[in-house]
């Protein structure tokens, strides 16, 4: 049995596909416990020609569903159905490893438990910081120096501002607001025996990573910050945030998965106190004790 499963979900980008490969390759932990899995959200472009590239270099499948718009989640699905590692670690297309990220999730893991949902550390995602010059430190240096630059120019984890209140996530009442699908990693077997998966609602940008967070939570999941667990986001040429300003249409598909949000845990009081106050509401909720987690 492997002791990863890397699930990126794709949609012709062959280019960031490759950096995100490229820097599994370069991490620290085995790549004999380690299979990658190409989850194709319908791409035109060959992207099983490019996950073929690294075919001999590490355990890598292709797996593809019809193009039927935005819809990494049920992509996503595909590599947890098919996941033969003991534990599934999530990354966007374009998100690029440090050297010994793999091998703290992995420790994190061991160190916490089967229910341990591991929240990766991403640098390069927050709202300020000057695109172009993310993508040259990305790209004129190897991950752990750019990971290092970055850190010193203040170009850190978007959650910063909610990690304020406490790194103990499990000791928050609503940890899944900073489960982002850019990085995070949860036990194979706990989704699957509680029948945790991205919901297939999802088809426009948003909220189905704080579902897939929810629904873990119902079942007892133990959040945990990995710090140390350090990747990038290579920059895409607009911020999501920036396009809900400035995009109607992207912003009513993120509306509308706010209203289903809402509708589908209106039993959940944490939830609907997010939805109708927002993010510093939750975050104005007092910390459990250290004895409830």
């Amino acid at each position: 049995m492997k002791k990863l499963t890397i699930i990126i979900p794709v949609y012709n980008n062959p280019r960031e596909l490759r950096m995100t490969i490229d820097s599994v390759l370069g991490s620290d932990f085995p790549l004999e416990d380690i299979e990658i899995i190409v989850a194709d959200d319908g791409s035109s472009v060959d992207m099983k020609a490019v996950s073929d590239e690294y075919a001999g270099r590490v355990d890598i499948r292709h797996f593809w569903q019809e193009d039927k718009g935005f819809r990494p989640g049920q992509a996503r699905n595909m590599g947890i159905r098919a996941a033969e590692g003991e534990v599934c670690l999530f990354l966007d297309c374009g998100v690029i490893v440090t050297s010994g990220c793999l091998s703290e999730h992995w420790r994190l893991y061991r160190q916490h438990g089967p229910k341990t949902v591991i929240i990766g550390y991403i640098y390069g995602n927050d709202l300020t910081s000057d695109l172009q010059e993310m993508r040259d430190i990305i790209d004129n240096n190897l991950p752990d120096e750019a990971a290092a630059i970055m850190h010193k120019r203040g170009m850190l984890d978007g959650r910063e501002r909610d990690y304020a209140i406490g790194d103990e996530l499990y000791r928050w009442q609503a940890p899944w607001i900073v489960l982002w699908s850019l990085h995070f990693s949860v036990p194979t077997e706990f989704m699957r025996e509680n029948s945790v998966w991205f919901d297939g609602f999802f088809c426009t940008w948003g909220c189905e990573d704080n579902d897939l967070g929810i629904q873990l939570s119902q079942h007892g999941a133990k959040y945990v910050l990995g710090r140390e667990a350090r990747a990038i986001h290579y920059p895409a040429e607009k911020r999501s945030y920036d396009r809900l300003q400035t995009e109607p249409e992207f912003r009513a598909g993120w509306m509308k998965n706010r209203e289903y949000l809402k509708r589908k845990w209106a039993d959940n009081e944490l939830v609907q106190l997010w939805m109708t106050e927002g993010g510093r509401a939750i975050k104005a909720l007092p910390l459990l004790p250290k004895g409830d987690n």
